[in-house]
């Protein structure tokens, strides 16, 4: 048998060639090595919008998800549960998805897209580049907040979920107009989940509480933008009055209902909210389980080199919460116990109240807030009665659980 050292210019001579072995039927080639001499390829934008006549990110081209067919869709058991369905809307078809977790025997319920005909998708090389992109509309009143977790599950089982946050819409609210919410694939629990993104089966959406949706599309899309809400703190010293007269700069939405504000000074930090609620300030609890009413909770970090990745708490992490009833204080999650040397101060107003607290940078240890320094944060409202919690809304971690001892969940708090 024949050994062969080709180039990819004598290799390509070598097909050519096959005619001159007329005697022969066959070639038997024992061993082959290939070199290969640049050849001037073409370079190809990396969202290119032609790849074997298909629009494709980095050549992938498995990015639509749904658009106006069932093949790959499935729901949970129980239509009592469940009911999604393709309906007719203006001349195109659109999913209209019912759910009611909170009902006898719905255990589990949600829904799955297989994609492309359930093949295994090679997300791997793109899963840093891309975002679900879903547009959606409310079929009623409008709101901010869906009540879904988002799964992205392999072919060997294996599952990484994420729950919904309202940094991923991308309008103040949805309507009754189509309104995108973008998810980054980047978001996933990849790596803690040991999941293969170059083997993904299906998109998973597991649905709570109560509702109604309908989706035009949901599609893969390039993504290249921010993954955490920010708020700016500007330095200045504010005077604690419970009118808000002195604080710079518009405050932040967490919904249509809940805003907040920081500042700082060389000696203080302080945070400023705005609280709409029914029956307000009512909260019987003590001690660390102040959250059981109404209360407000604000955990952030005073190390600006901490990884904003961490889903563990350092020592330079904070996490302090606000009894909003007729006898408040300020608790110290981390130490378990109250703090004392802090000013706040309650305002009311109709539908609601206000709230202006100042902590000094002393109880921070080796903390020293500088202009320019990025920090993480988080700001929960615990909405309640005098008999326990009803709501609870975060700025940027929406409704998944645990951002007490996970900072990866935080937003960003910039020190101007």
């Amino acid at each position: 048998m024949a050994h062969y050292n080709l180039s990819i210019t004598s290799l390509a001579f070598l097909v050519i060639s096959f005619g001159s072995f007329a005697q022969r039927d066959t070639l038997d080639i024992d061993e082959m090595s290939v070199s290969y001499k640049k050849l001037g390829f073409k370079k190809v934008g990396l969202y290119s919008g032609t790849y074997e006549d298909e629009y494709n990110v980095r050549g992938f081209t498995q990015l639509d998800i749904f658009s106006g067919s069932l093949g790959d869709y499935w729901t949970s058991d129980g239509r009592n549960c469940i009911d999604g369905k393709l309906i007719e809307s203006k001349g195109e078809k659109v999913l209209k998805v019912k759910w009611n977790k909170d009902q006898d025997d719905c255990d589990w319920v949600g829904m799955g897209f297989g994609w492309d005909g359930w093949v295994g998708k090679d997300l791997g090389y793109v899963f840093d580049t891309l975002a679900i992109e879903m547009t959606v509309r409310s079929t009623g009143e409008d709101f901010t907040n869906i009540p879904w977790a988002f799964c992205m599950e392999d072919y060997s089982g294996v599952q990484a979920w994420l729950g919904y946050n309202t940094s991923f819409l991308k309008a103040e609210k949805i309507s009754k107009e189509w309104t995108k919410v973008k998810i980054p694939l980047s978001l996933f629990p990849v790596d803690e989940q040991d999941l293969d993104p170059t083997n993904i089966k299906q998109l998973l959406i597991q649905t709570f509480a109560e509702g109604e949706i309908e989706i035009q599309s949901i599609q893969l899309v390039p993504f290249a933008g921010k993954l955490k809400k920010e708020v700016v703190a500007n330095k200045n010293t504010i005077k604690l009055d419970g009118v808000l007269s002195d604080w710079t700069g518009p405050f932040t939405s967490i919904n249509d209902n809940q805003k907040f504000a920081v500042s700082y000074a060389d000696d203080k930090i302080y945070f400023a909210f705005k609280v709409k609620d029914e029956t307000p300030r009512q909260n019987s609890k003590t001690g660390s389980l102040l959250w059981d009413g109404d209360a407000i909770e604000v955990a952030f970090s005073t190390n600006p080199k901490a990884s904003d990745k961490r889903k563990f708490l350092m020592l330079s992490d904070q996490h302090l919460g606000i009894n909003c009833g007729e006898t408040p204080y300020v608790w110290n999650f981390k130490t378990n116990e109250a703090i004392t040397d802090v000013k706040l101060i309650f305002g009311e107003f109709d539908g609601g109240y206000s709230l202006e607290l100042a902590v000094p940078i002393k109880l921070f240890k080796n903390f020293t807030p500088k202009k320019g320094a990025d920090l993480d944060i988080e700001v929960a409202v615990d909405l309640g009665n005098m008999k326990s919690r009803q709501e609870q809304v975060r700025w940027n971690s929406g409704s998944q659980t645990g951002f007490n001892t996970s900072p990866a969940m935080w937003g960003v708090l910039l020190l101007k």
